[in-house]
């Protein structure tokens, strides 16, 4: 087991798994972004590809890909160790059959039922009109194959049947949507004589299924896989795992609202598209989107119930603080209609798509006179509105100012407006936001510090002896630091000659990689090697320029800091002890107590 995952680590580029969640941005020899884990405005996320390391210095939360994975997703262990394996190849052994259970297994299932679709409607003589529909959308083979696009033939149980062949249970196949229970008992096919498209995550797994009705008496035009185990629908986007590279490359999101419209514009060659598949954006799927891009444009359907659809998905993401663009689609209803009749058409609507507030500005001035008293109320109640909806404060400033000078208005009594209308229940929003902005790091303040110590020694590794030297060992009290300072003493002590082998001041010794394996090679030091590992990143972050004199001054005002709230300490509980041989008029207790308070009062003014 532990073979494979170093398998997977050493082939894995942190860097370039981790760019796929966050916009890292480089910070020396490492990479900066805001942590996904907690609100901030100034990055402390960094991650290390050399070491393939992470840690975030205002939550505390670090680890390795697994653990990134593990707690960006909220996977278990078993689930993300399958993931990070298939995407670098490597081949699970001795675990696979761990991990081949619960939910993997449902995985599984809904790939093969894709396999199965997409087999019937290449092949099969019954999906022969199908094929044809497709033909007269305009889709090519190559992106049928591509988007695993299948048909589910008009039969009560053909896919039931199916998978029970193939080992699967009802219960498994009903846990993954694809089948309904009868009320007289038994179950019967979700989706029949309509056509499937797979919905992946954004790793590639395909977790559920929409089918489109392609009878005119259906009720519903598409029904979707219902939410399960591996399918949240308030996270997954339609098409996100094919567009997410070009989203970062273009640094846009184009958002549409269904399959045939993302579709055709992938086969044009516009990649960065996905959809919400009918159904509300939520602020999980916004927050997704700004991993890999800050800017959104959404597409506004001809119709007015996609319209309407829109304009809420604007609305959230600019109170999400998103950088939204509209697009405005011509000629036909839909961005799939668009592409359809002329590609060029929709690259052409996407480069004149208008900024959200100015959008929501002209559609408000719109057949309406501003000289007029009743067009202008009408006006300035629209864009308070919008303006309120708005996450970020300097954006609402902005407008307020705009809709003030061109409406002629006073500022003032704009901004009056603004704080009546602006409602109550986004100003909790903003408020909620403000208070969770930065959360302590949870570490003790010894424990904090001996890990500013342990950065300084990676850094200059030939100052190890002078740290042993004038650190005692009493005045490190705390269980973590106290284990690693003795392990660190234990490895200075049997690798002295490797210490003292390349240089006269040490400074060619890796301390980080000798110390690593040295401490890989002891029990049960798993936490030891995680504080050891978070202790390089904040060297990185905060030390890697200093000099040999700043980093010794360094060091002996952190030692000096740990040696004098050690004597506090002594000070405070010879206090205590004091007052309790006063209070039993212990005399020789007392005498002994002042003496002792004396010379440690003498110690902390040495140090001070």
């Amino acid at each position: 087991m532990s073979s494979e995952i170093d398998e997977i680590k050493s082939k894995l580029d942190i860097v370039e798994f981790i760019s796929e969640y966050l916009r890292l941005t480089p910070a020396g020899t490492n990479f900066k972004a805001n942590c996904p884990f907690h609100n901030e405005k100034t990055p402390s996320f960094m991650v290390n590809r050399e070491r393939g390391i992470w840690r975030c210095f205002g939550c505390g939360e670090g680890g390795d890909a697994l653990e990134f994975l593990m707690k960006t997703e909220n996977i278990p262990f078993p689930e993300a160790l399958k993931v990070l394996a298939q995407r670098t190849g490597v081949t699970l052994s001795t675990y696979q059959q761990e991990v081949s259970t619960g939910k993997n297994r449902l995985y599984d299932l809904c790939q093969l039922a894709a396999n199965y679709w997409h087999k019937v409607l290449l092949d099969s003589s019954r999906a022969a009109e199908v094929r044809q529909y497709l033909v007269s959308r305009g889709l090519l083979e190559e992106t049928v194959d591509d988007f695993k696009i299948g048909y589910a033939i008009d039969c009560w149980d053909n896919l039931l049947q199916f998978l029970l062949r193939r080992g699967y249970s009802e219960k498994e196949i009903a846990a993954a949507g694809l089948i309904v229970r009868k009320n007289q008992g038994g179950y019967y096919d979700r989706f029949r004589d309509r056509l499937m498209f797979p919905i992946w995550d954004y790793h590639g797994r395909i977790v559920g299924f929409g089918g489109r009705a392609l009878g005119s008496d259906e009720a519903a035009k598409y029904i979707n896989t219902p939410q399960s185990e591996i399918y949240n629908k308030s996270e997954v986007l339609y098409g996100l795992y094919q567009a997410k590279r070009e989203i970062k490359k273009a640094d846009l999101t184009i958002l549409v609202e269904g399959y045939m419209d993302v579709i055709p514009s992938h086969q044009a060659g516009i990649k960065n598209v996905v959809s919400i598949s009918g159904t509300a954006l939520t602020d999980n799927q916004i927050r997704i989107l700004k991993r890999y891009s800050p800017n959104l444009a959404i597409a506004l359907d001809q119709d007015e119930a996609g319209k309407v659809a829109a304009l809420r998905s604007i609305d959230l993401a600019l109170q999400l603080e998103m950088n939204v663009r509209v697009i405005s689609v011509p000629y036909g209803k839909d961005p799939g209609e668009c592409v359809k009749n002329n590609p060029d058409d929709w690259v052409r609507a996407i480069g004149e798509s208008q900024e959200a507030m100015e959008y929501f500005f002209n559609e408000a001035r719109a057949g309406k006179d501003p000289s007029d008293s009743a067009d202008r109320k009408t006006i300035v109640k629209f864009m308070l509105e919008k303006i309120s909806r708005l996450g970020s404060e300097v954006d609402r400033d902005f407008w307020i100012k705009r809709v003030a000078q061109d409406l002629s208005l006073s500022e003032p009594l704009l901004r009056e407006a603004y704080g009546r209308l602006r409602p109550l229940k986004v100003r909790k929003v903003a408020e909620a936001a403000a208070k969770a902005e930065v959360k302590p790091l949870l570490v003790d303040w010894e424990t904090a510090i001996f890990q500013r110590l342990l950065s300084l020694l990676i850094i200059r590794p030939q100052f190890l002896s002078h740290f042993i030297d004038n650190l005692s060992a009493e005045a490190v009290s705390q269980d973590l630091p106290r284990t690693i300072y003795k392990k660190l003493v234990l490895f200075y002590n049997n690798n002295v000659d490797l210490l003292n082998s390349t240089a006269v001041d040490n400074s060619g010794i890796d301390l980080f990689v000798e110390f690593d394996k040295w401490l890989k090679t002891q029990e049960n030091e798993a936490y030891l090697l995680s504080y050891w590992s978070d202790s390089y990143l904040l060297a990185q972050e905060e030390f890697p320029s200093l000099e040999d004199r700043e980093i010794k001054t360094e060091l002996d005002n952190l030692i000096r800091a740990l040696h004098l709230a050690f004597i506090n300490k002594k000070i405070n509980q010879s206090k205590d002890e004091l007052a309790l041989a006063e209070k039993n008029k212990d005399a020789d207790k007392i005498k002994e107590i002042y003496g002792r308070l004396s010379d440690l009062i003498s110690q902390k003014n040495k140090l001070t």
